[in-house]
């Protein structure tokens, strides 16, 4: 067999920004759409009006190295329809360089360019490179929820060729819009069949969103952290009392109930001697249980710099991309962790044989029995043993009933990701509106199509 690697199509973005304003919600956008193609492979170009300087913002993507920008003349331009003393020679001169940059160009994604008044000058010189260029596909973003102006205002106002171009819908192109509900609205008020209207969502750059730090960010790009329903991060020093094994078969379980898990274990100050040995008792652990290396990570193996200890700002970073925490330690003083996690919104499971926590953090978590180093009975130092089978049945057996348990406590965490209306938009948004999500299912199939 022979495979064959289709060339990636040339993308271009046109706008008519005089300026990068962080403040202009339509400026992040095209933002985003610029780090989405550079993600999948391609080296966009941007066109923006003459005297655009990208601003000095850390990683700014006009700055990407994979960035043509392009100019056109910046013209007078005019929020009200009106044709100026210098309108034809204007869009003569946009259309002249446009059919310069575009002359390679397989898809366009424009920005209001086919309804404002102030991009009037453009549109007509779009539409008149689409007339004679037939092998450009035309995406149209239309970002506001004003009706584009009416032919009837033009045929008065100016010369009949180029009101012809507004008579029929603008060649080789789709509308996009942003949500299903509009698209017989979008499709009425530019005359154009429903089916030259495509729905693309607003995308999130998550990453950025939260501020991750890039070699965390790095690590959950490579585990397709923002796919997943269910990850959990556990920072501790690799000692047998974390029982760190009872968060990861927990999480491994989660998997019974058909939702993609990730499990992040911050293993600062364990780098030698019986912790390497548990961690390694650890890995086999969630083989056993079901999990692959892709759904678990100890940190100290993935990055050298995290072998000792890692910044609790990053720390902070993989917590706030997490939403389940389990916290099965058989002694605590208190634990921080625990209360960060709750105040990122997490669901928590802790040791409910540790009668500490029924205090520190009250009813509302799901308590779950996974041994103490405190006698309950008279809550003195000493232990607390849970069994979770009969005494007398075979090793065998008693994994099975424990695989049981953890199943059971898997199962509250499910329940609660899957009807808990902030959990359920939590992982929604993140898993299908961000970068990766619109550009692959919805973007960039219209290059395509």
């Amino acid at each position: 067999m022979v495979n064959v690697e289709v060339p990636k199509k040339s993308i271009a973005i046109f706008t008519n920004f005089a300026s990068d304003d962080e403040a202009y919600s339509l400026n992040r956008v095209v933002k985003d759409q610029i780090k989405m193609l550079v993600i999948h492979g391609y080296e966009p170009i941007v066109i923006v009006g003459d005297g655009f300087t990208p601003n000095d913002q850390p990683d700014n993507p006009y700055k990407l190295p994979q960035v043509k920008l392009k100019t056109i003349p910046s013209v007078p331009c005019h929020n009200e329809i009106k044709k100026d003393e210098s309108f034809v020679s204007d869009v003569e001169n946009i259309r002249d360089a446009l059919k310069s940059i575009l002359k390679d160009v397989s898809v366009v994604l424009t920005h209001d360019v086919v309804y404002q008044p102030a991009c009037l000058k453009h549109n007509f010189a779009a539409r008149q490179i689409a007339k004679d260029n037939k092998n450009i596909k035309w995406l149209h973003w239309i970002h506001s929820a004003t009706s584009p102006f009416r032919l009837a205002n033009l045929v008065n106002i100016f010369p009949d060729d180029f009101v012809k171009l507004l008579e029929v819908p603008f060649p080789n192109s789709y509308y996009i819009f942003f949500n299903h509900y509009s698209v017989p609205r979008i499709s009425t008020n530019f005359m154009v069949p429903e089916e030259m209207v495509k729905v693309v969502y607003h995308p999130t750059d998550v990453f950025e969103f939260y501020g991750t730090d890039p070699m965390v960010a790095k690590l959950a790009d490579e585990k397709s952290f923002l796919d997943c329903d269910a990850i959990c991060t556990y920072p501790c020093r690799l000692d047998d009392g974390k029982q760190v094994e009872m968060a990861i078969k927990t999480m491994a379980m989660l998997k019974e109930f058909d939702m993609k898990v990730r499990m992040v274990v911050i293993d600062f100050h364990s780098t030698g001697g019986p912790k390497v040995a548990y961690r390694d008792r650890l890995k086999d652990i969630a083989l056993d249980y079901g999990m692959n290396p892709q759904e678990l990570t100890f940190t100290s193996e993935y990055c050298e710099d995290w072998r000792v200890e890692m910044p609790h700002k990053l720390v902070k970073d993989f917590m706030q991309l997490s939403n389940v925490f389990v916290m099965p330690s058989v002694s605590e003083s208190y634990s921080l962790v625990t209360q960060e996690a709750a105040l990122m919104g997490h669901i928590i499971v802790v040791n409910q044989d540790f009668p500490p926590f029924r205090e520190i953090f009250g009813p509302n978590v799901i308590f779950r029995k996974y041994s103490s180093a405190i006698d309950v009975m008279n809550g003195l130092d000493g232990r607390t043993n849970t069994r979770y089978g009969p005494s007398d049945v075979s090793d065998q057996e008693m994994k099975s009933h424990e695989k049981r348990y953890h199943k059971d406590t898997a199962g509250m965490i499910a329940y609660r990701l899957r009807n808990y209306d902030s959990k359920i938009t939590q992982i929604k948004i993140r898993r299908d509106r961000n970068l990766r999500a619109v550009f692959k299912k919805q973007l960039e199939p219209l290059f395509y199509d």
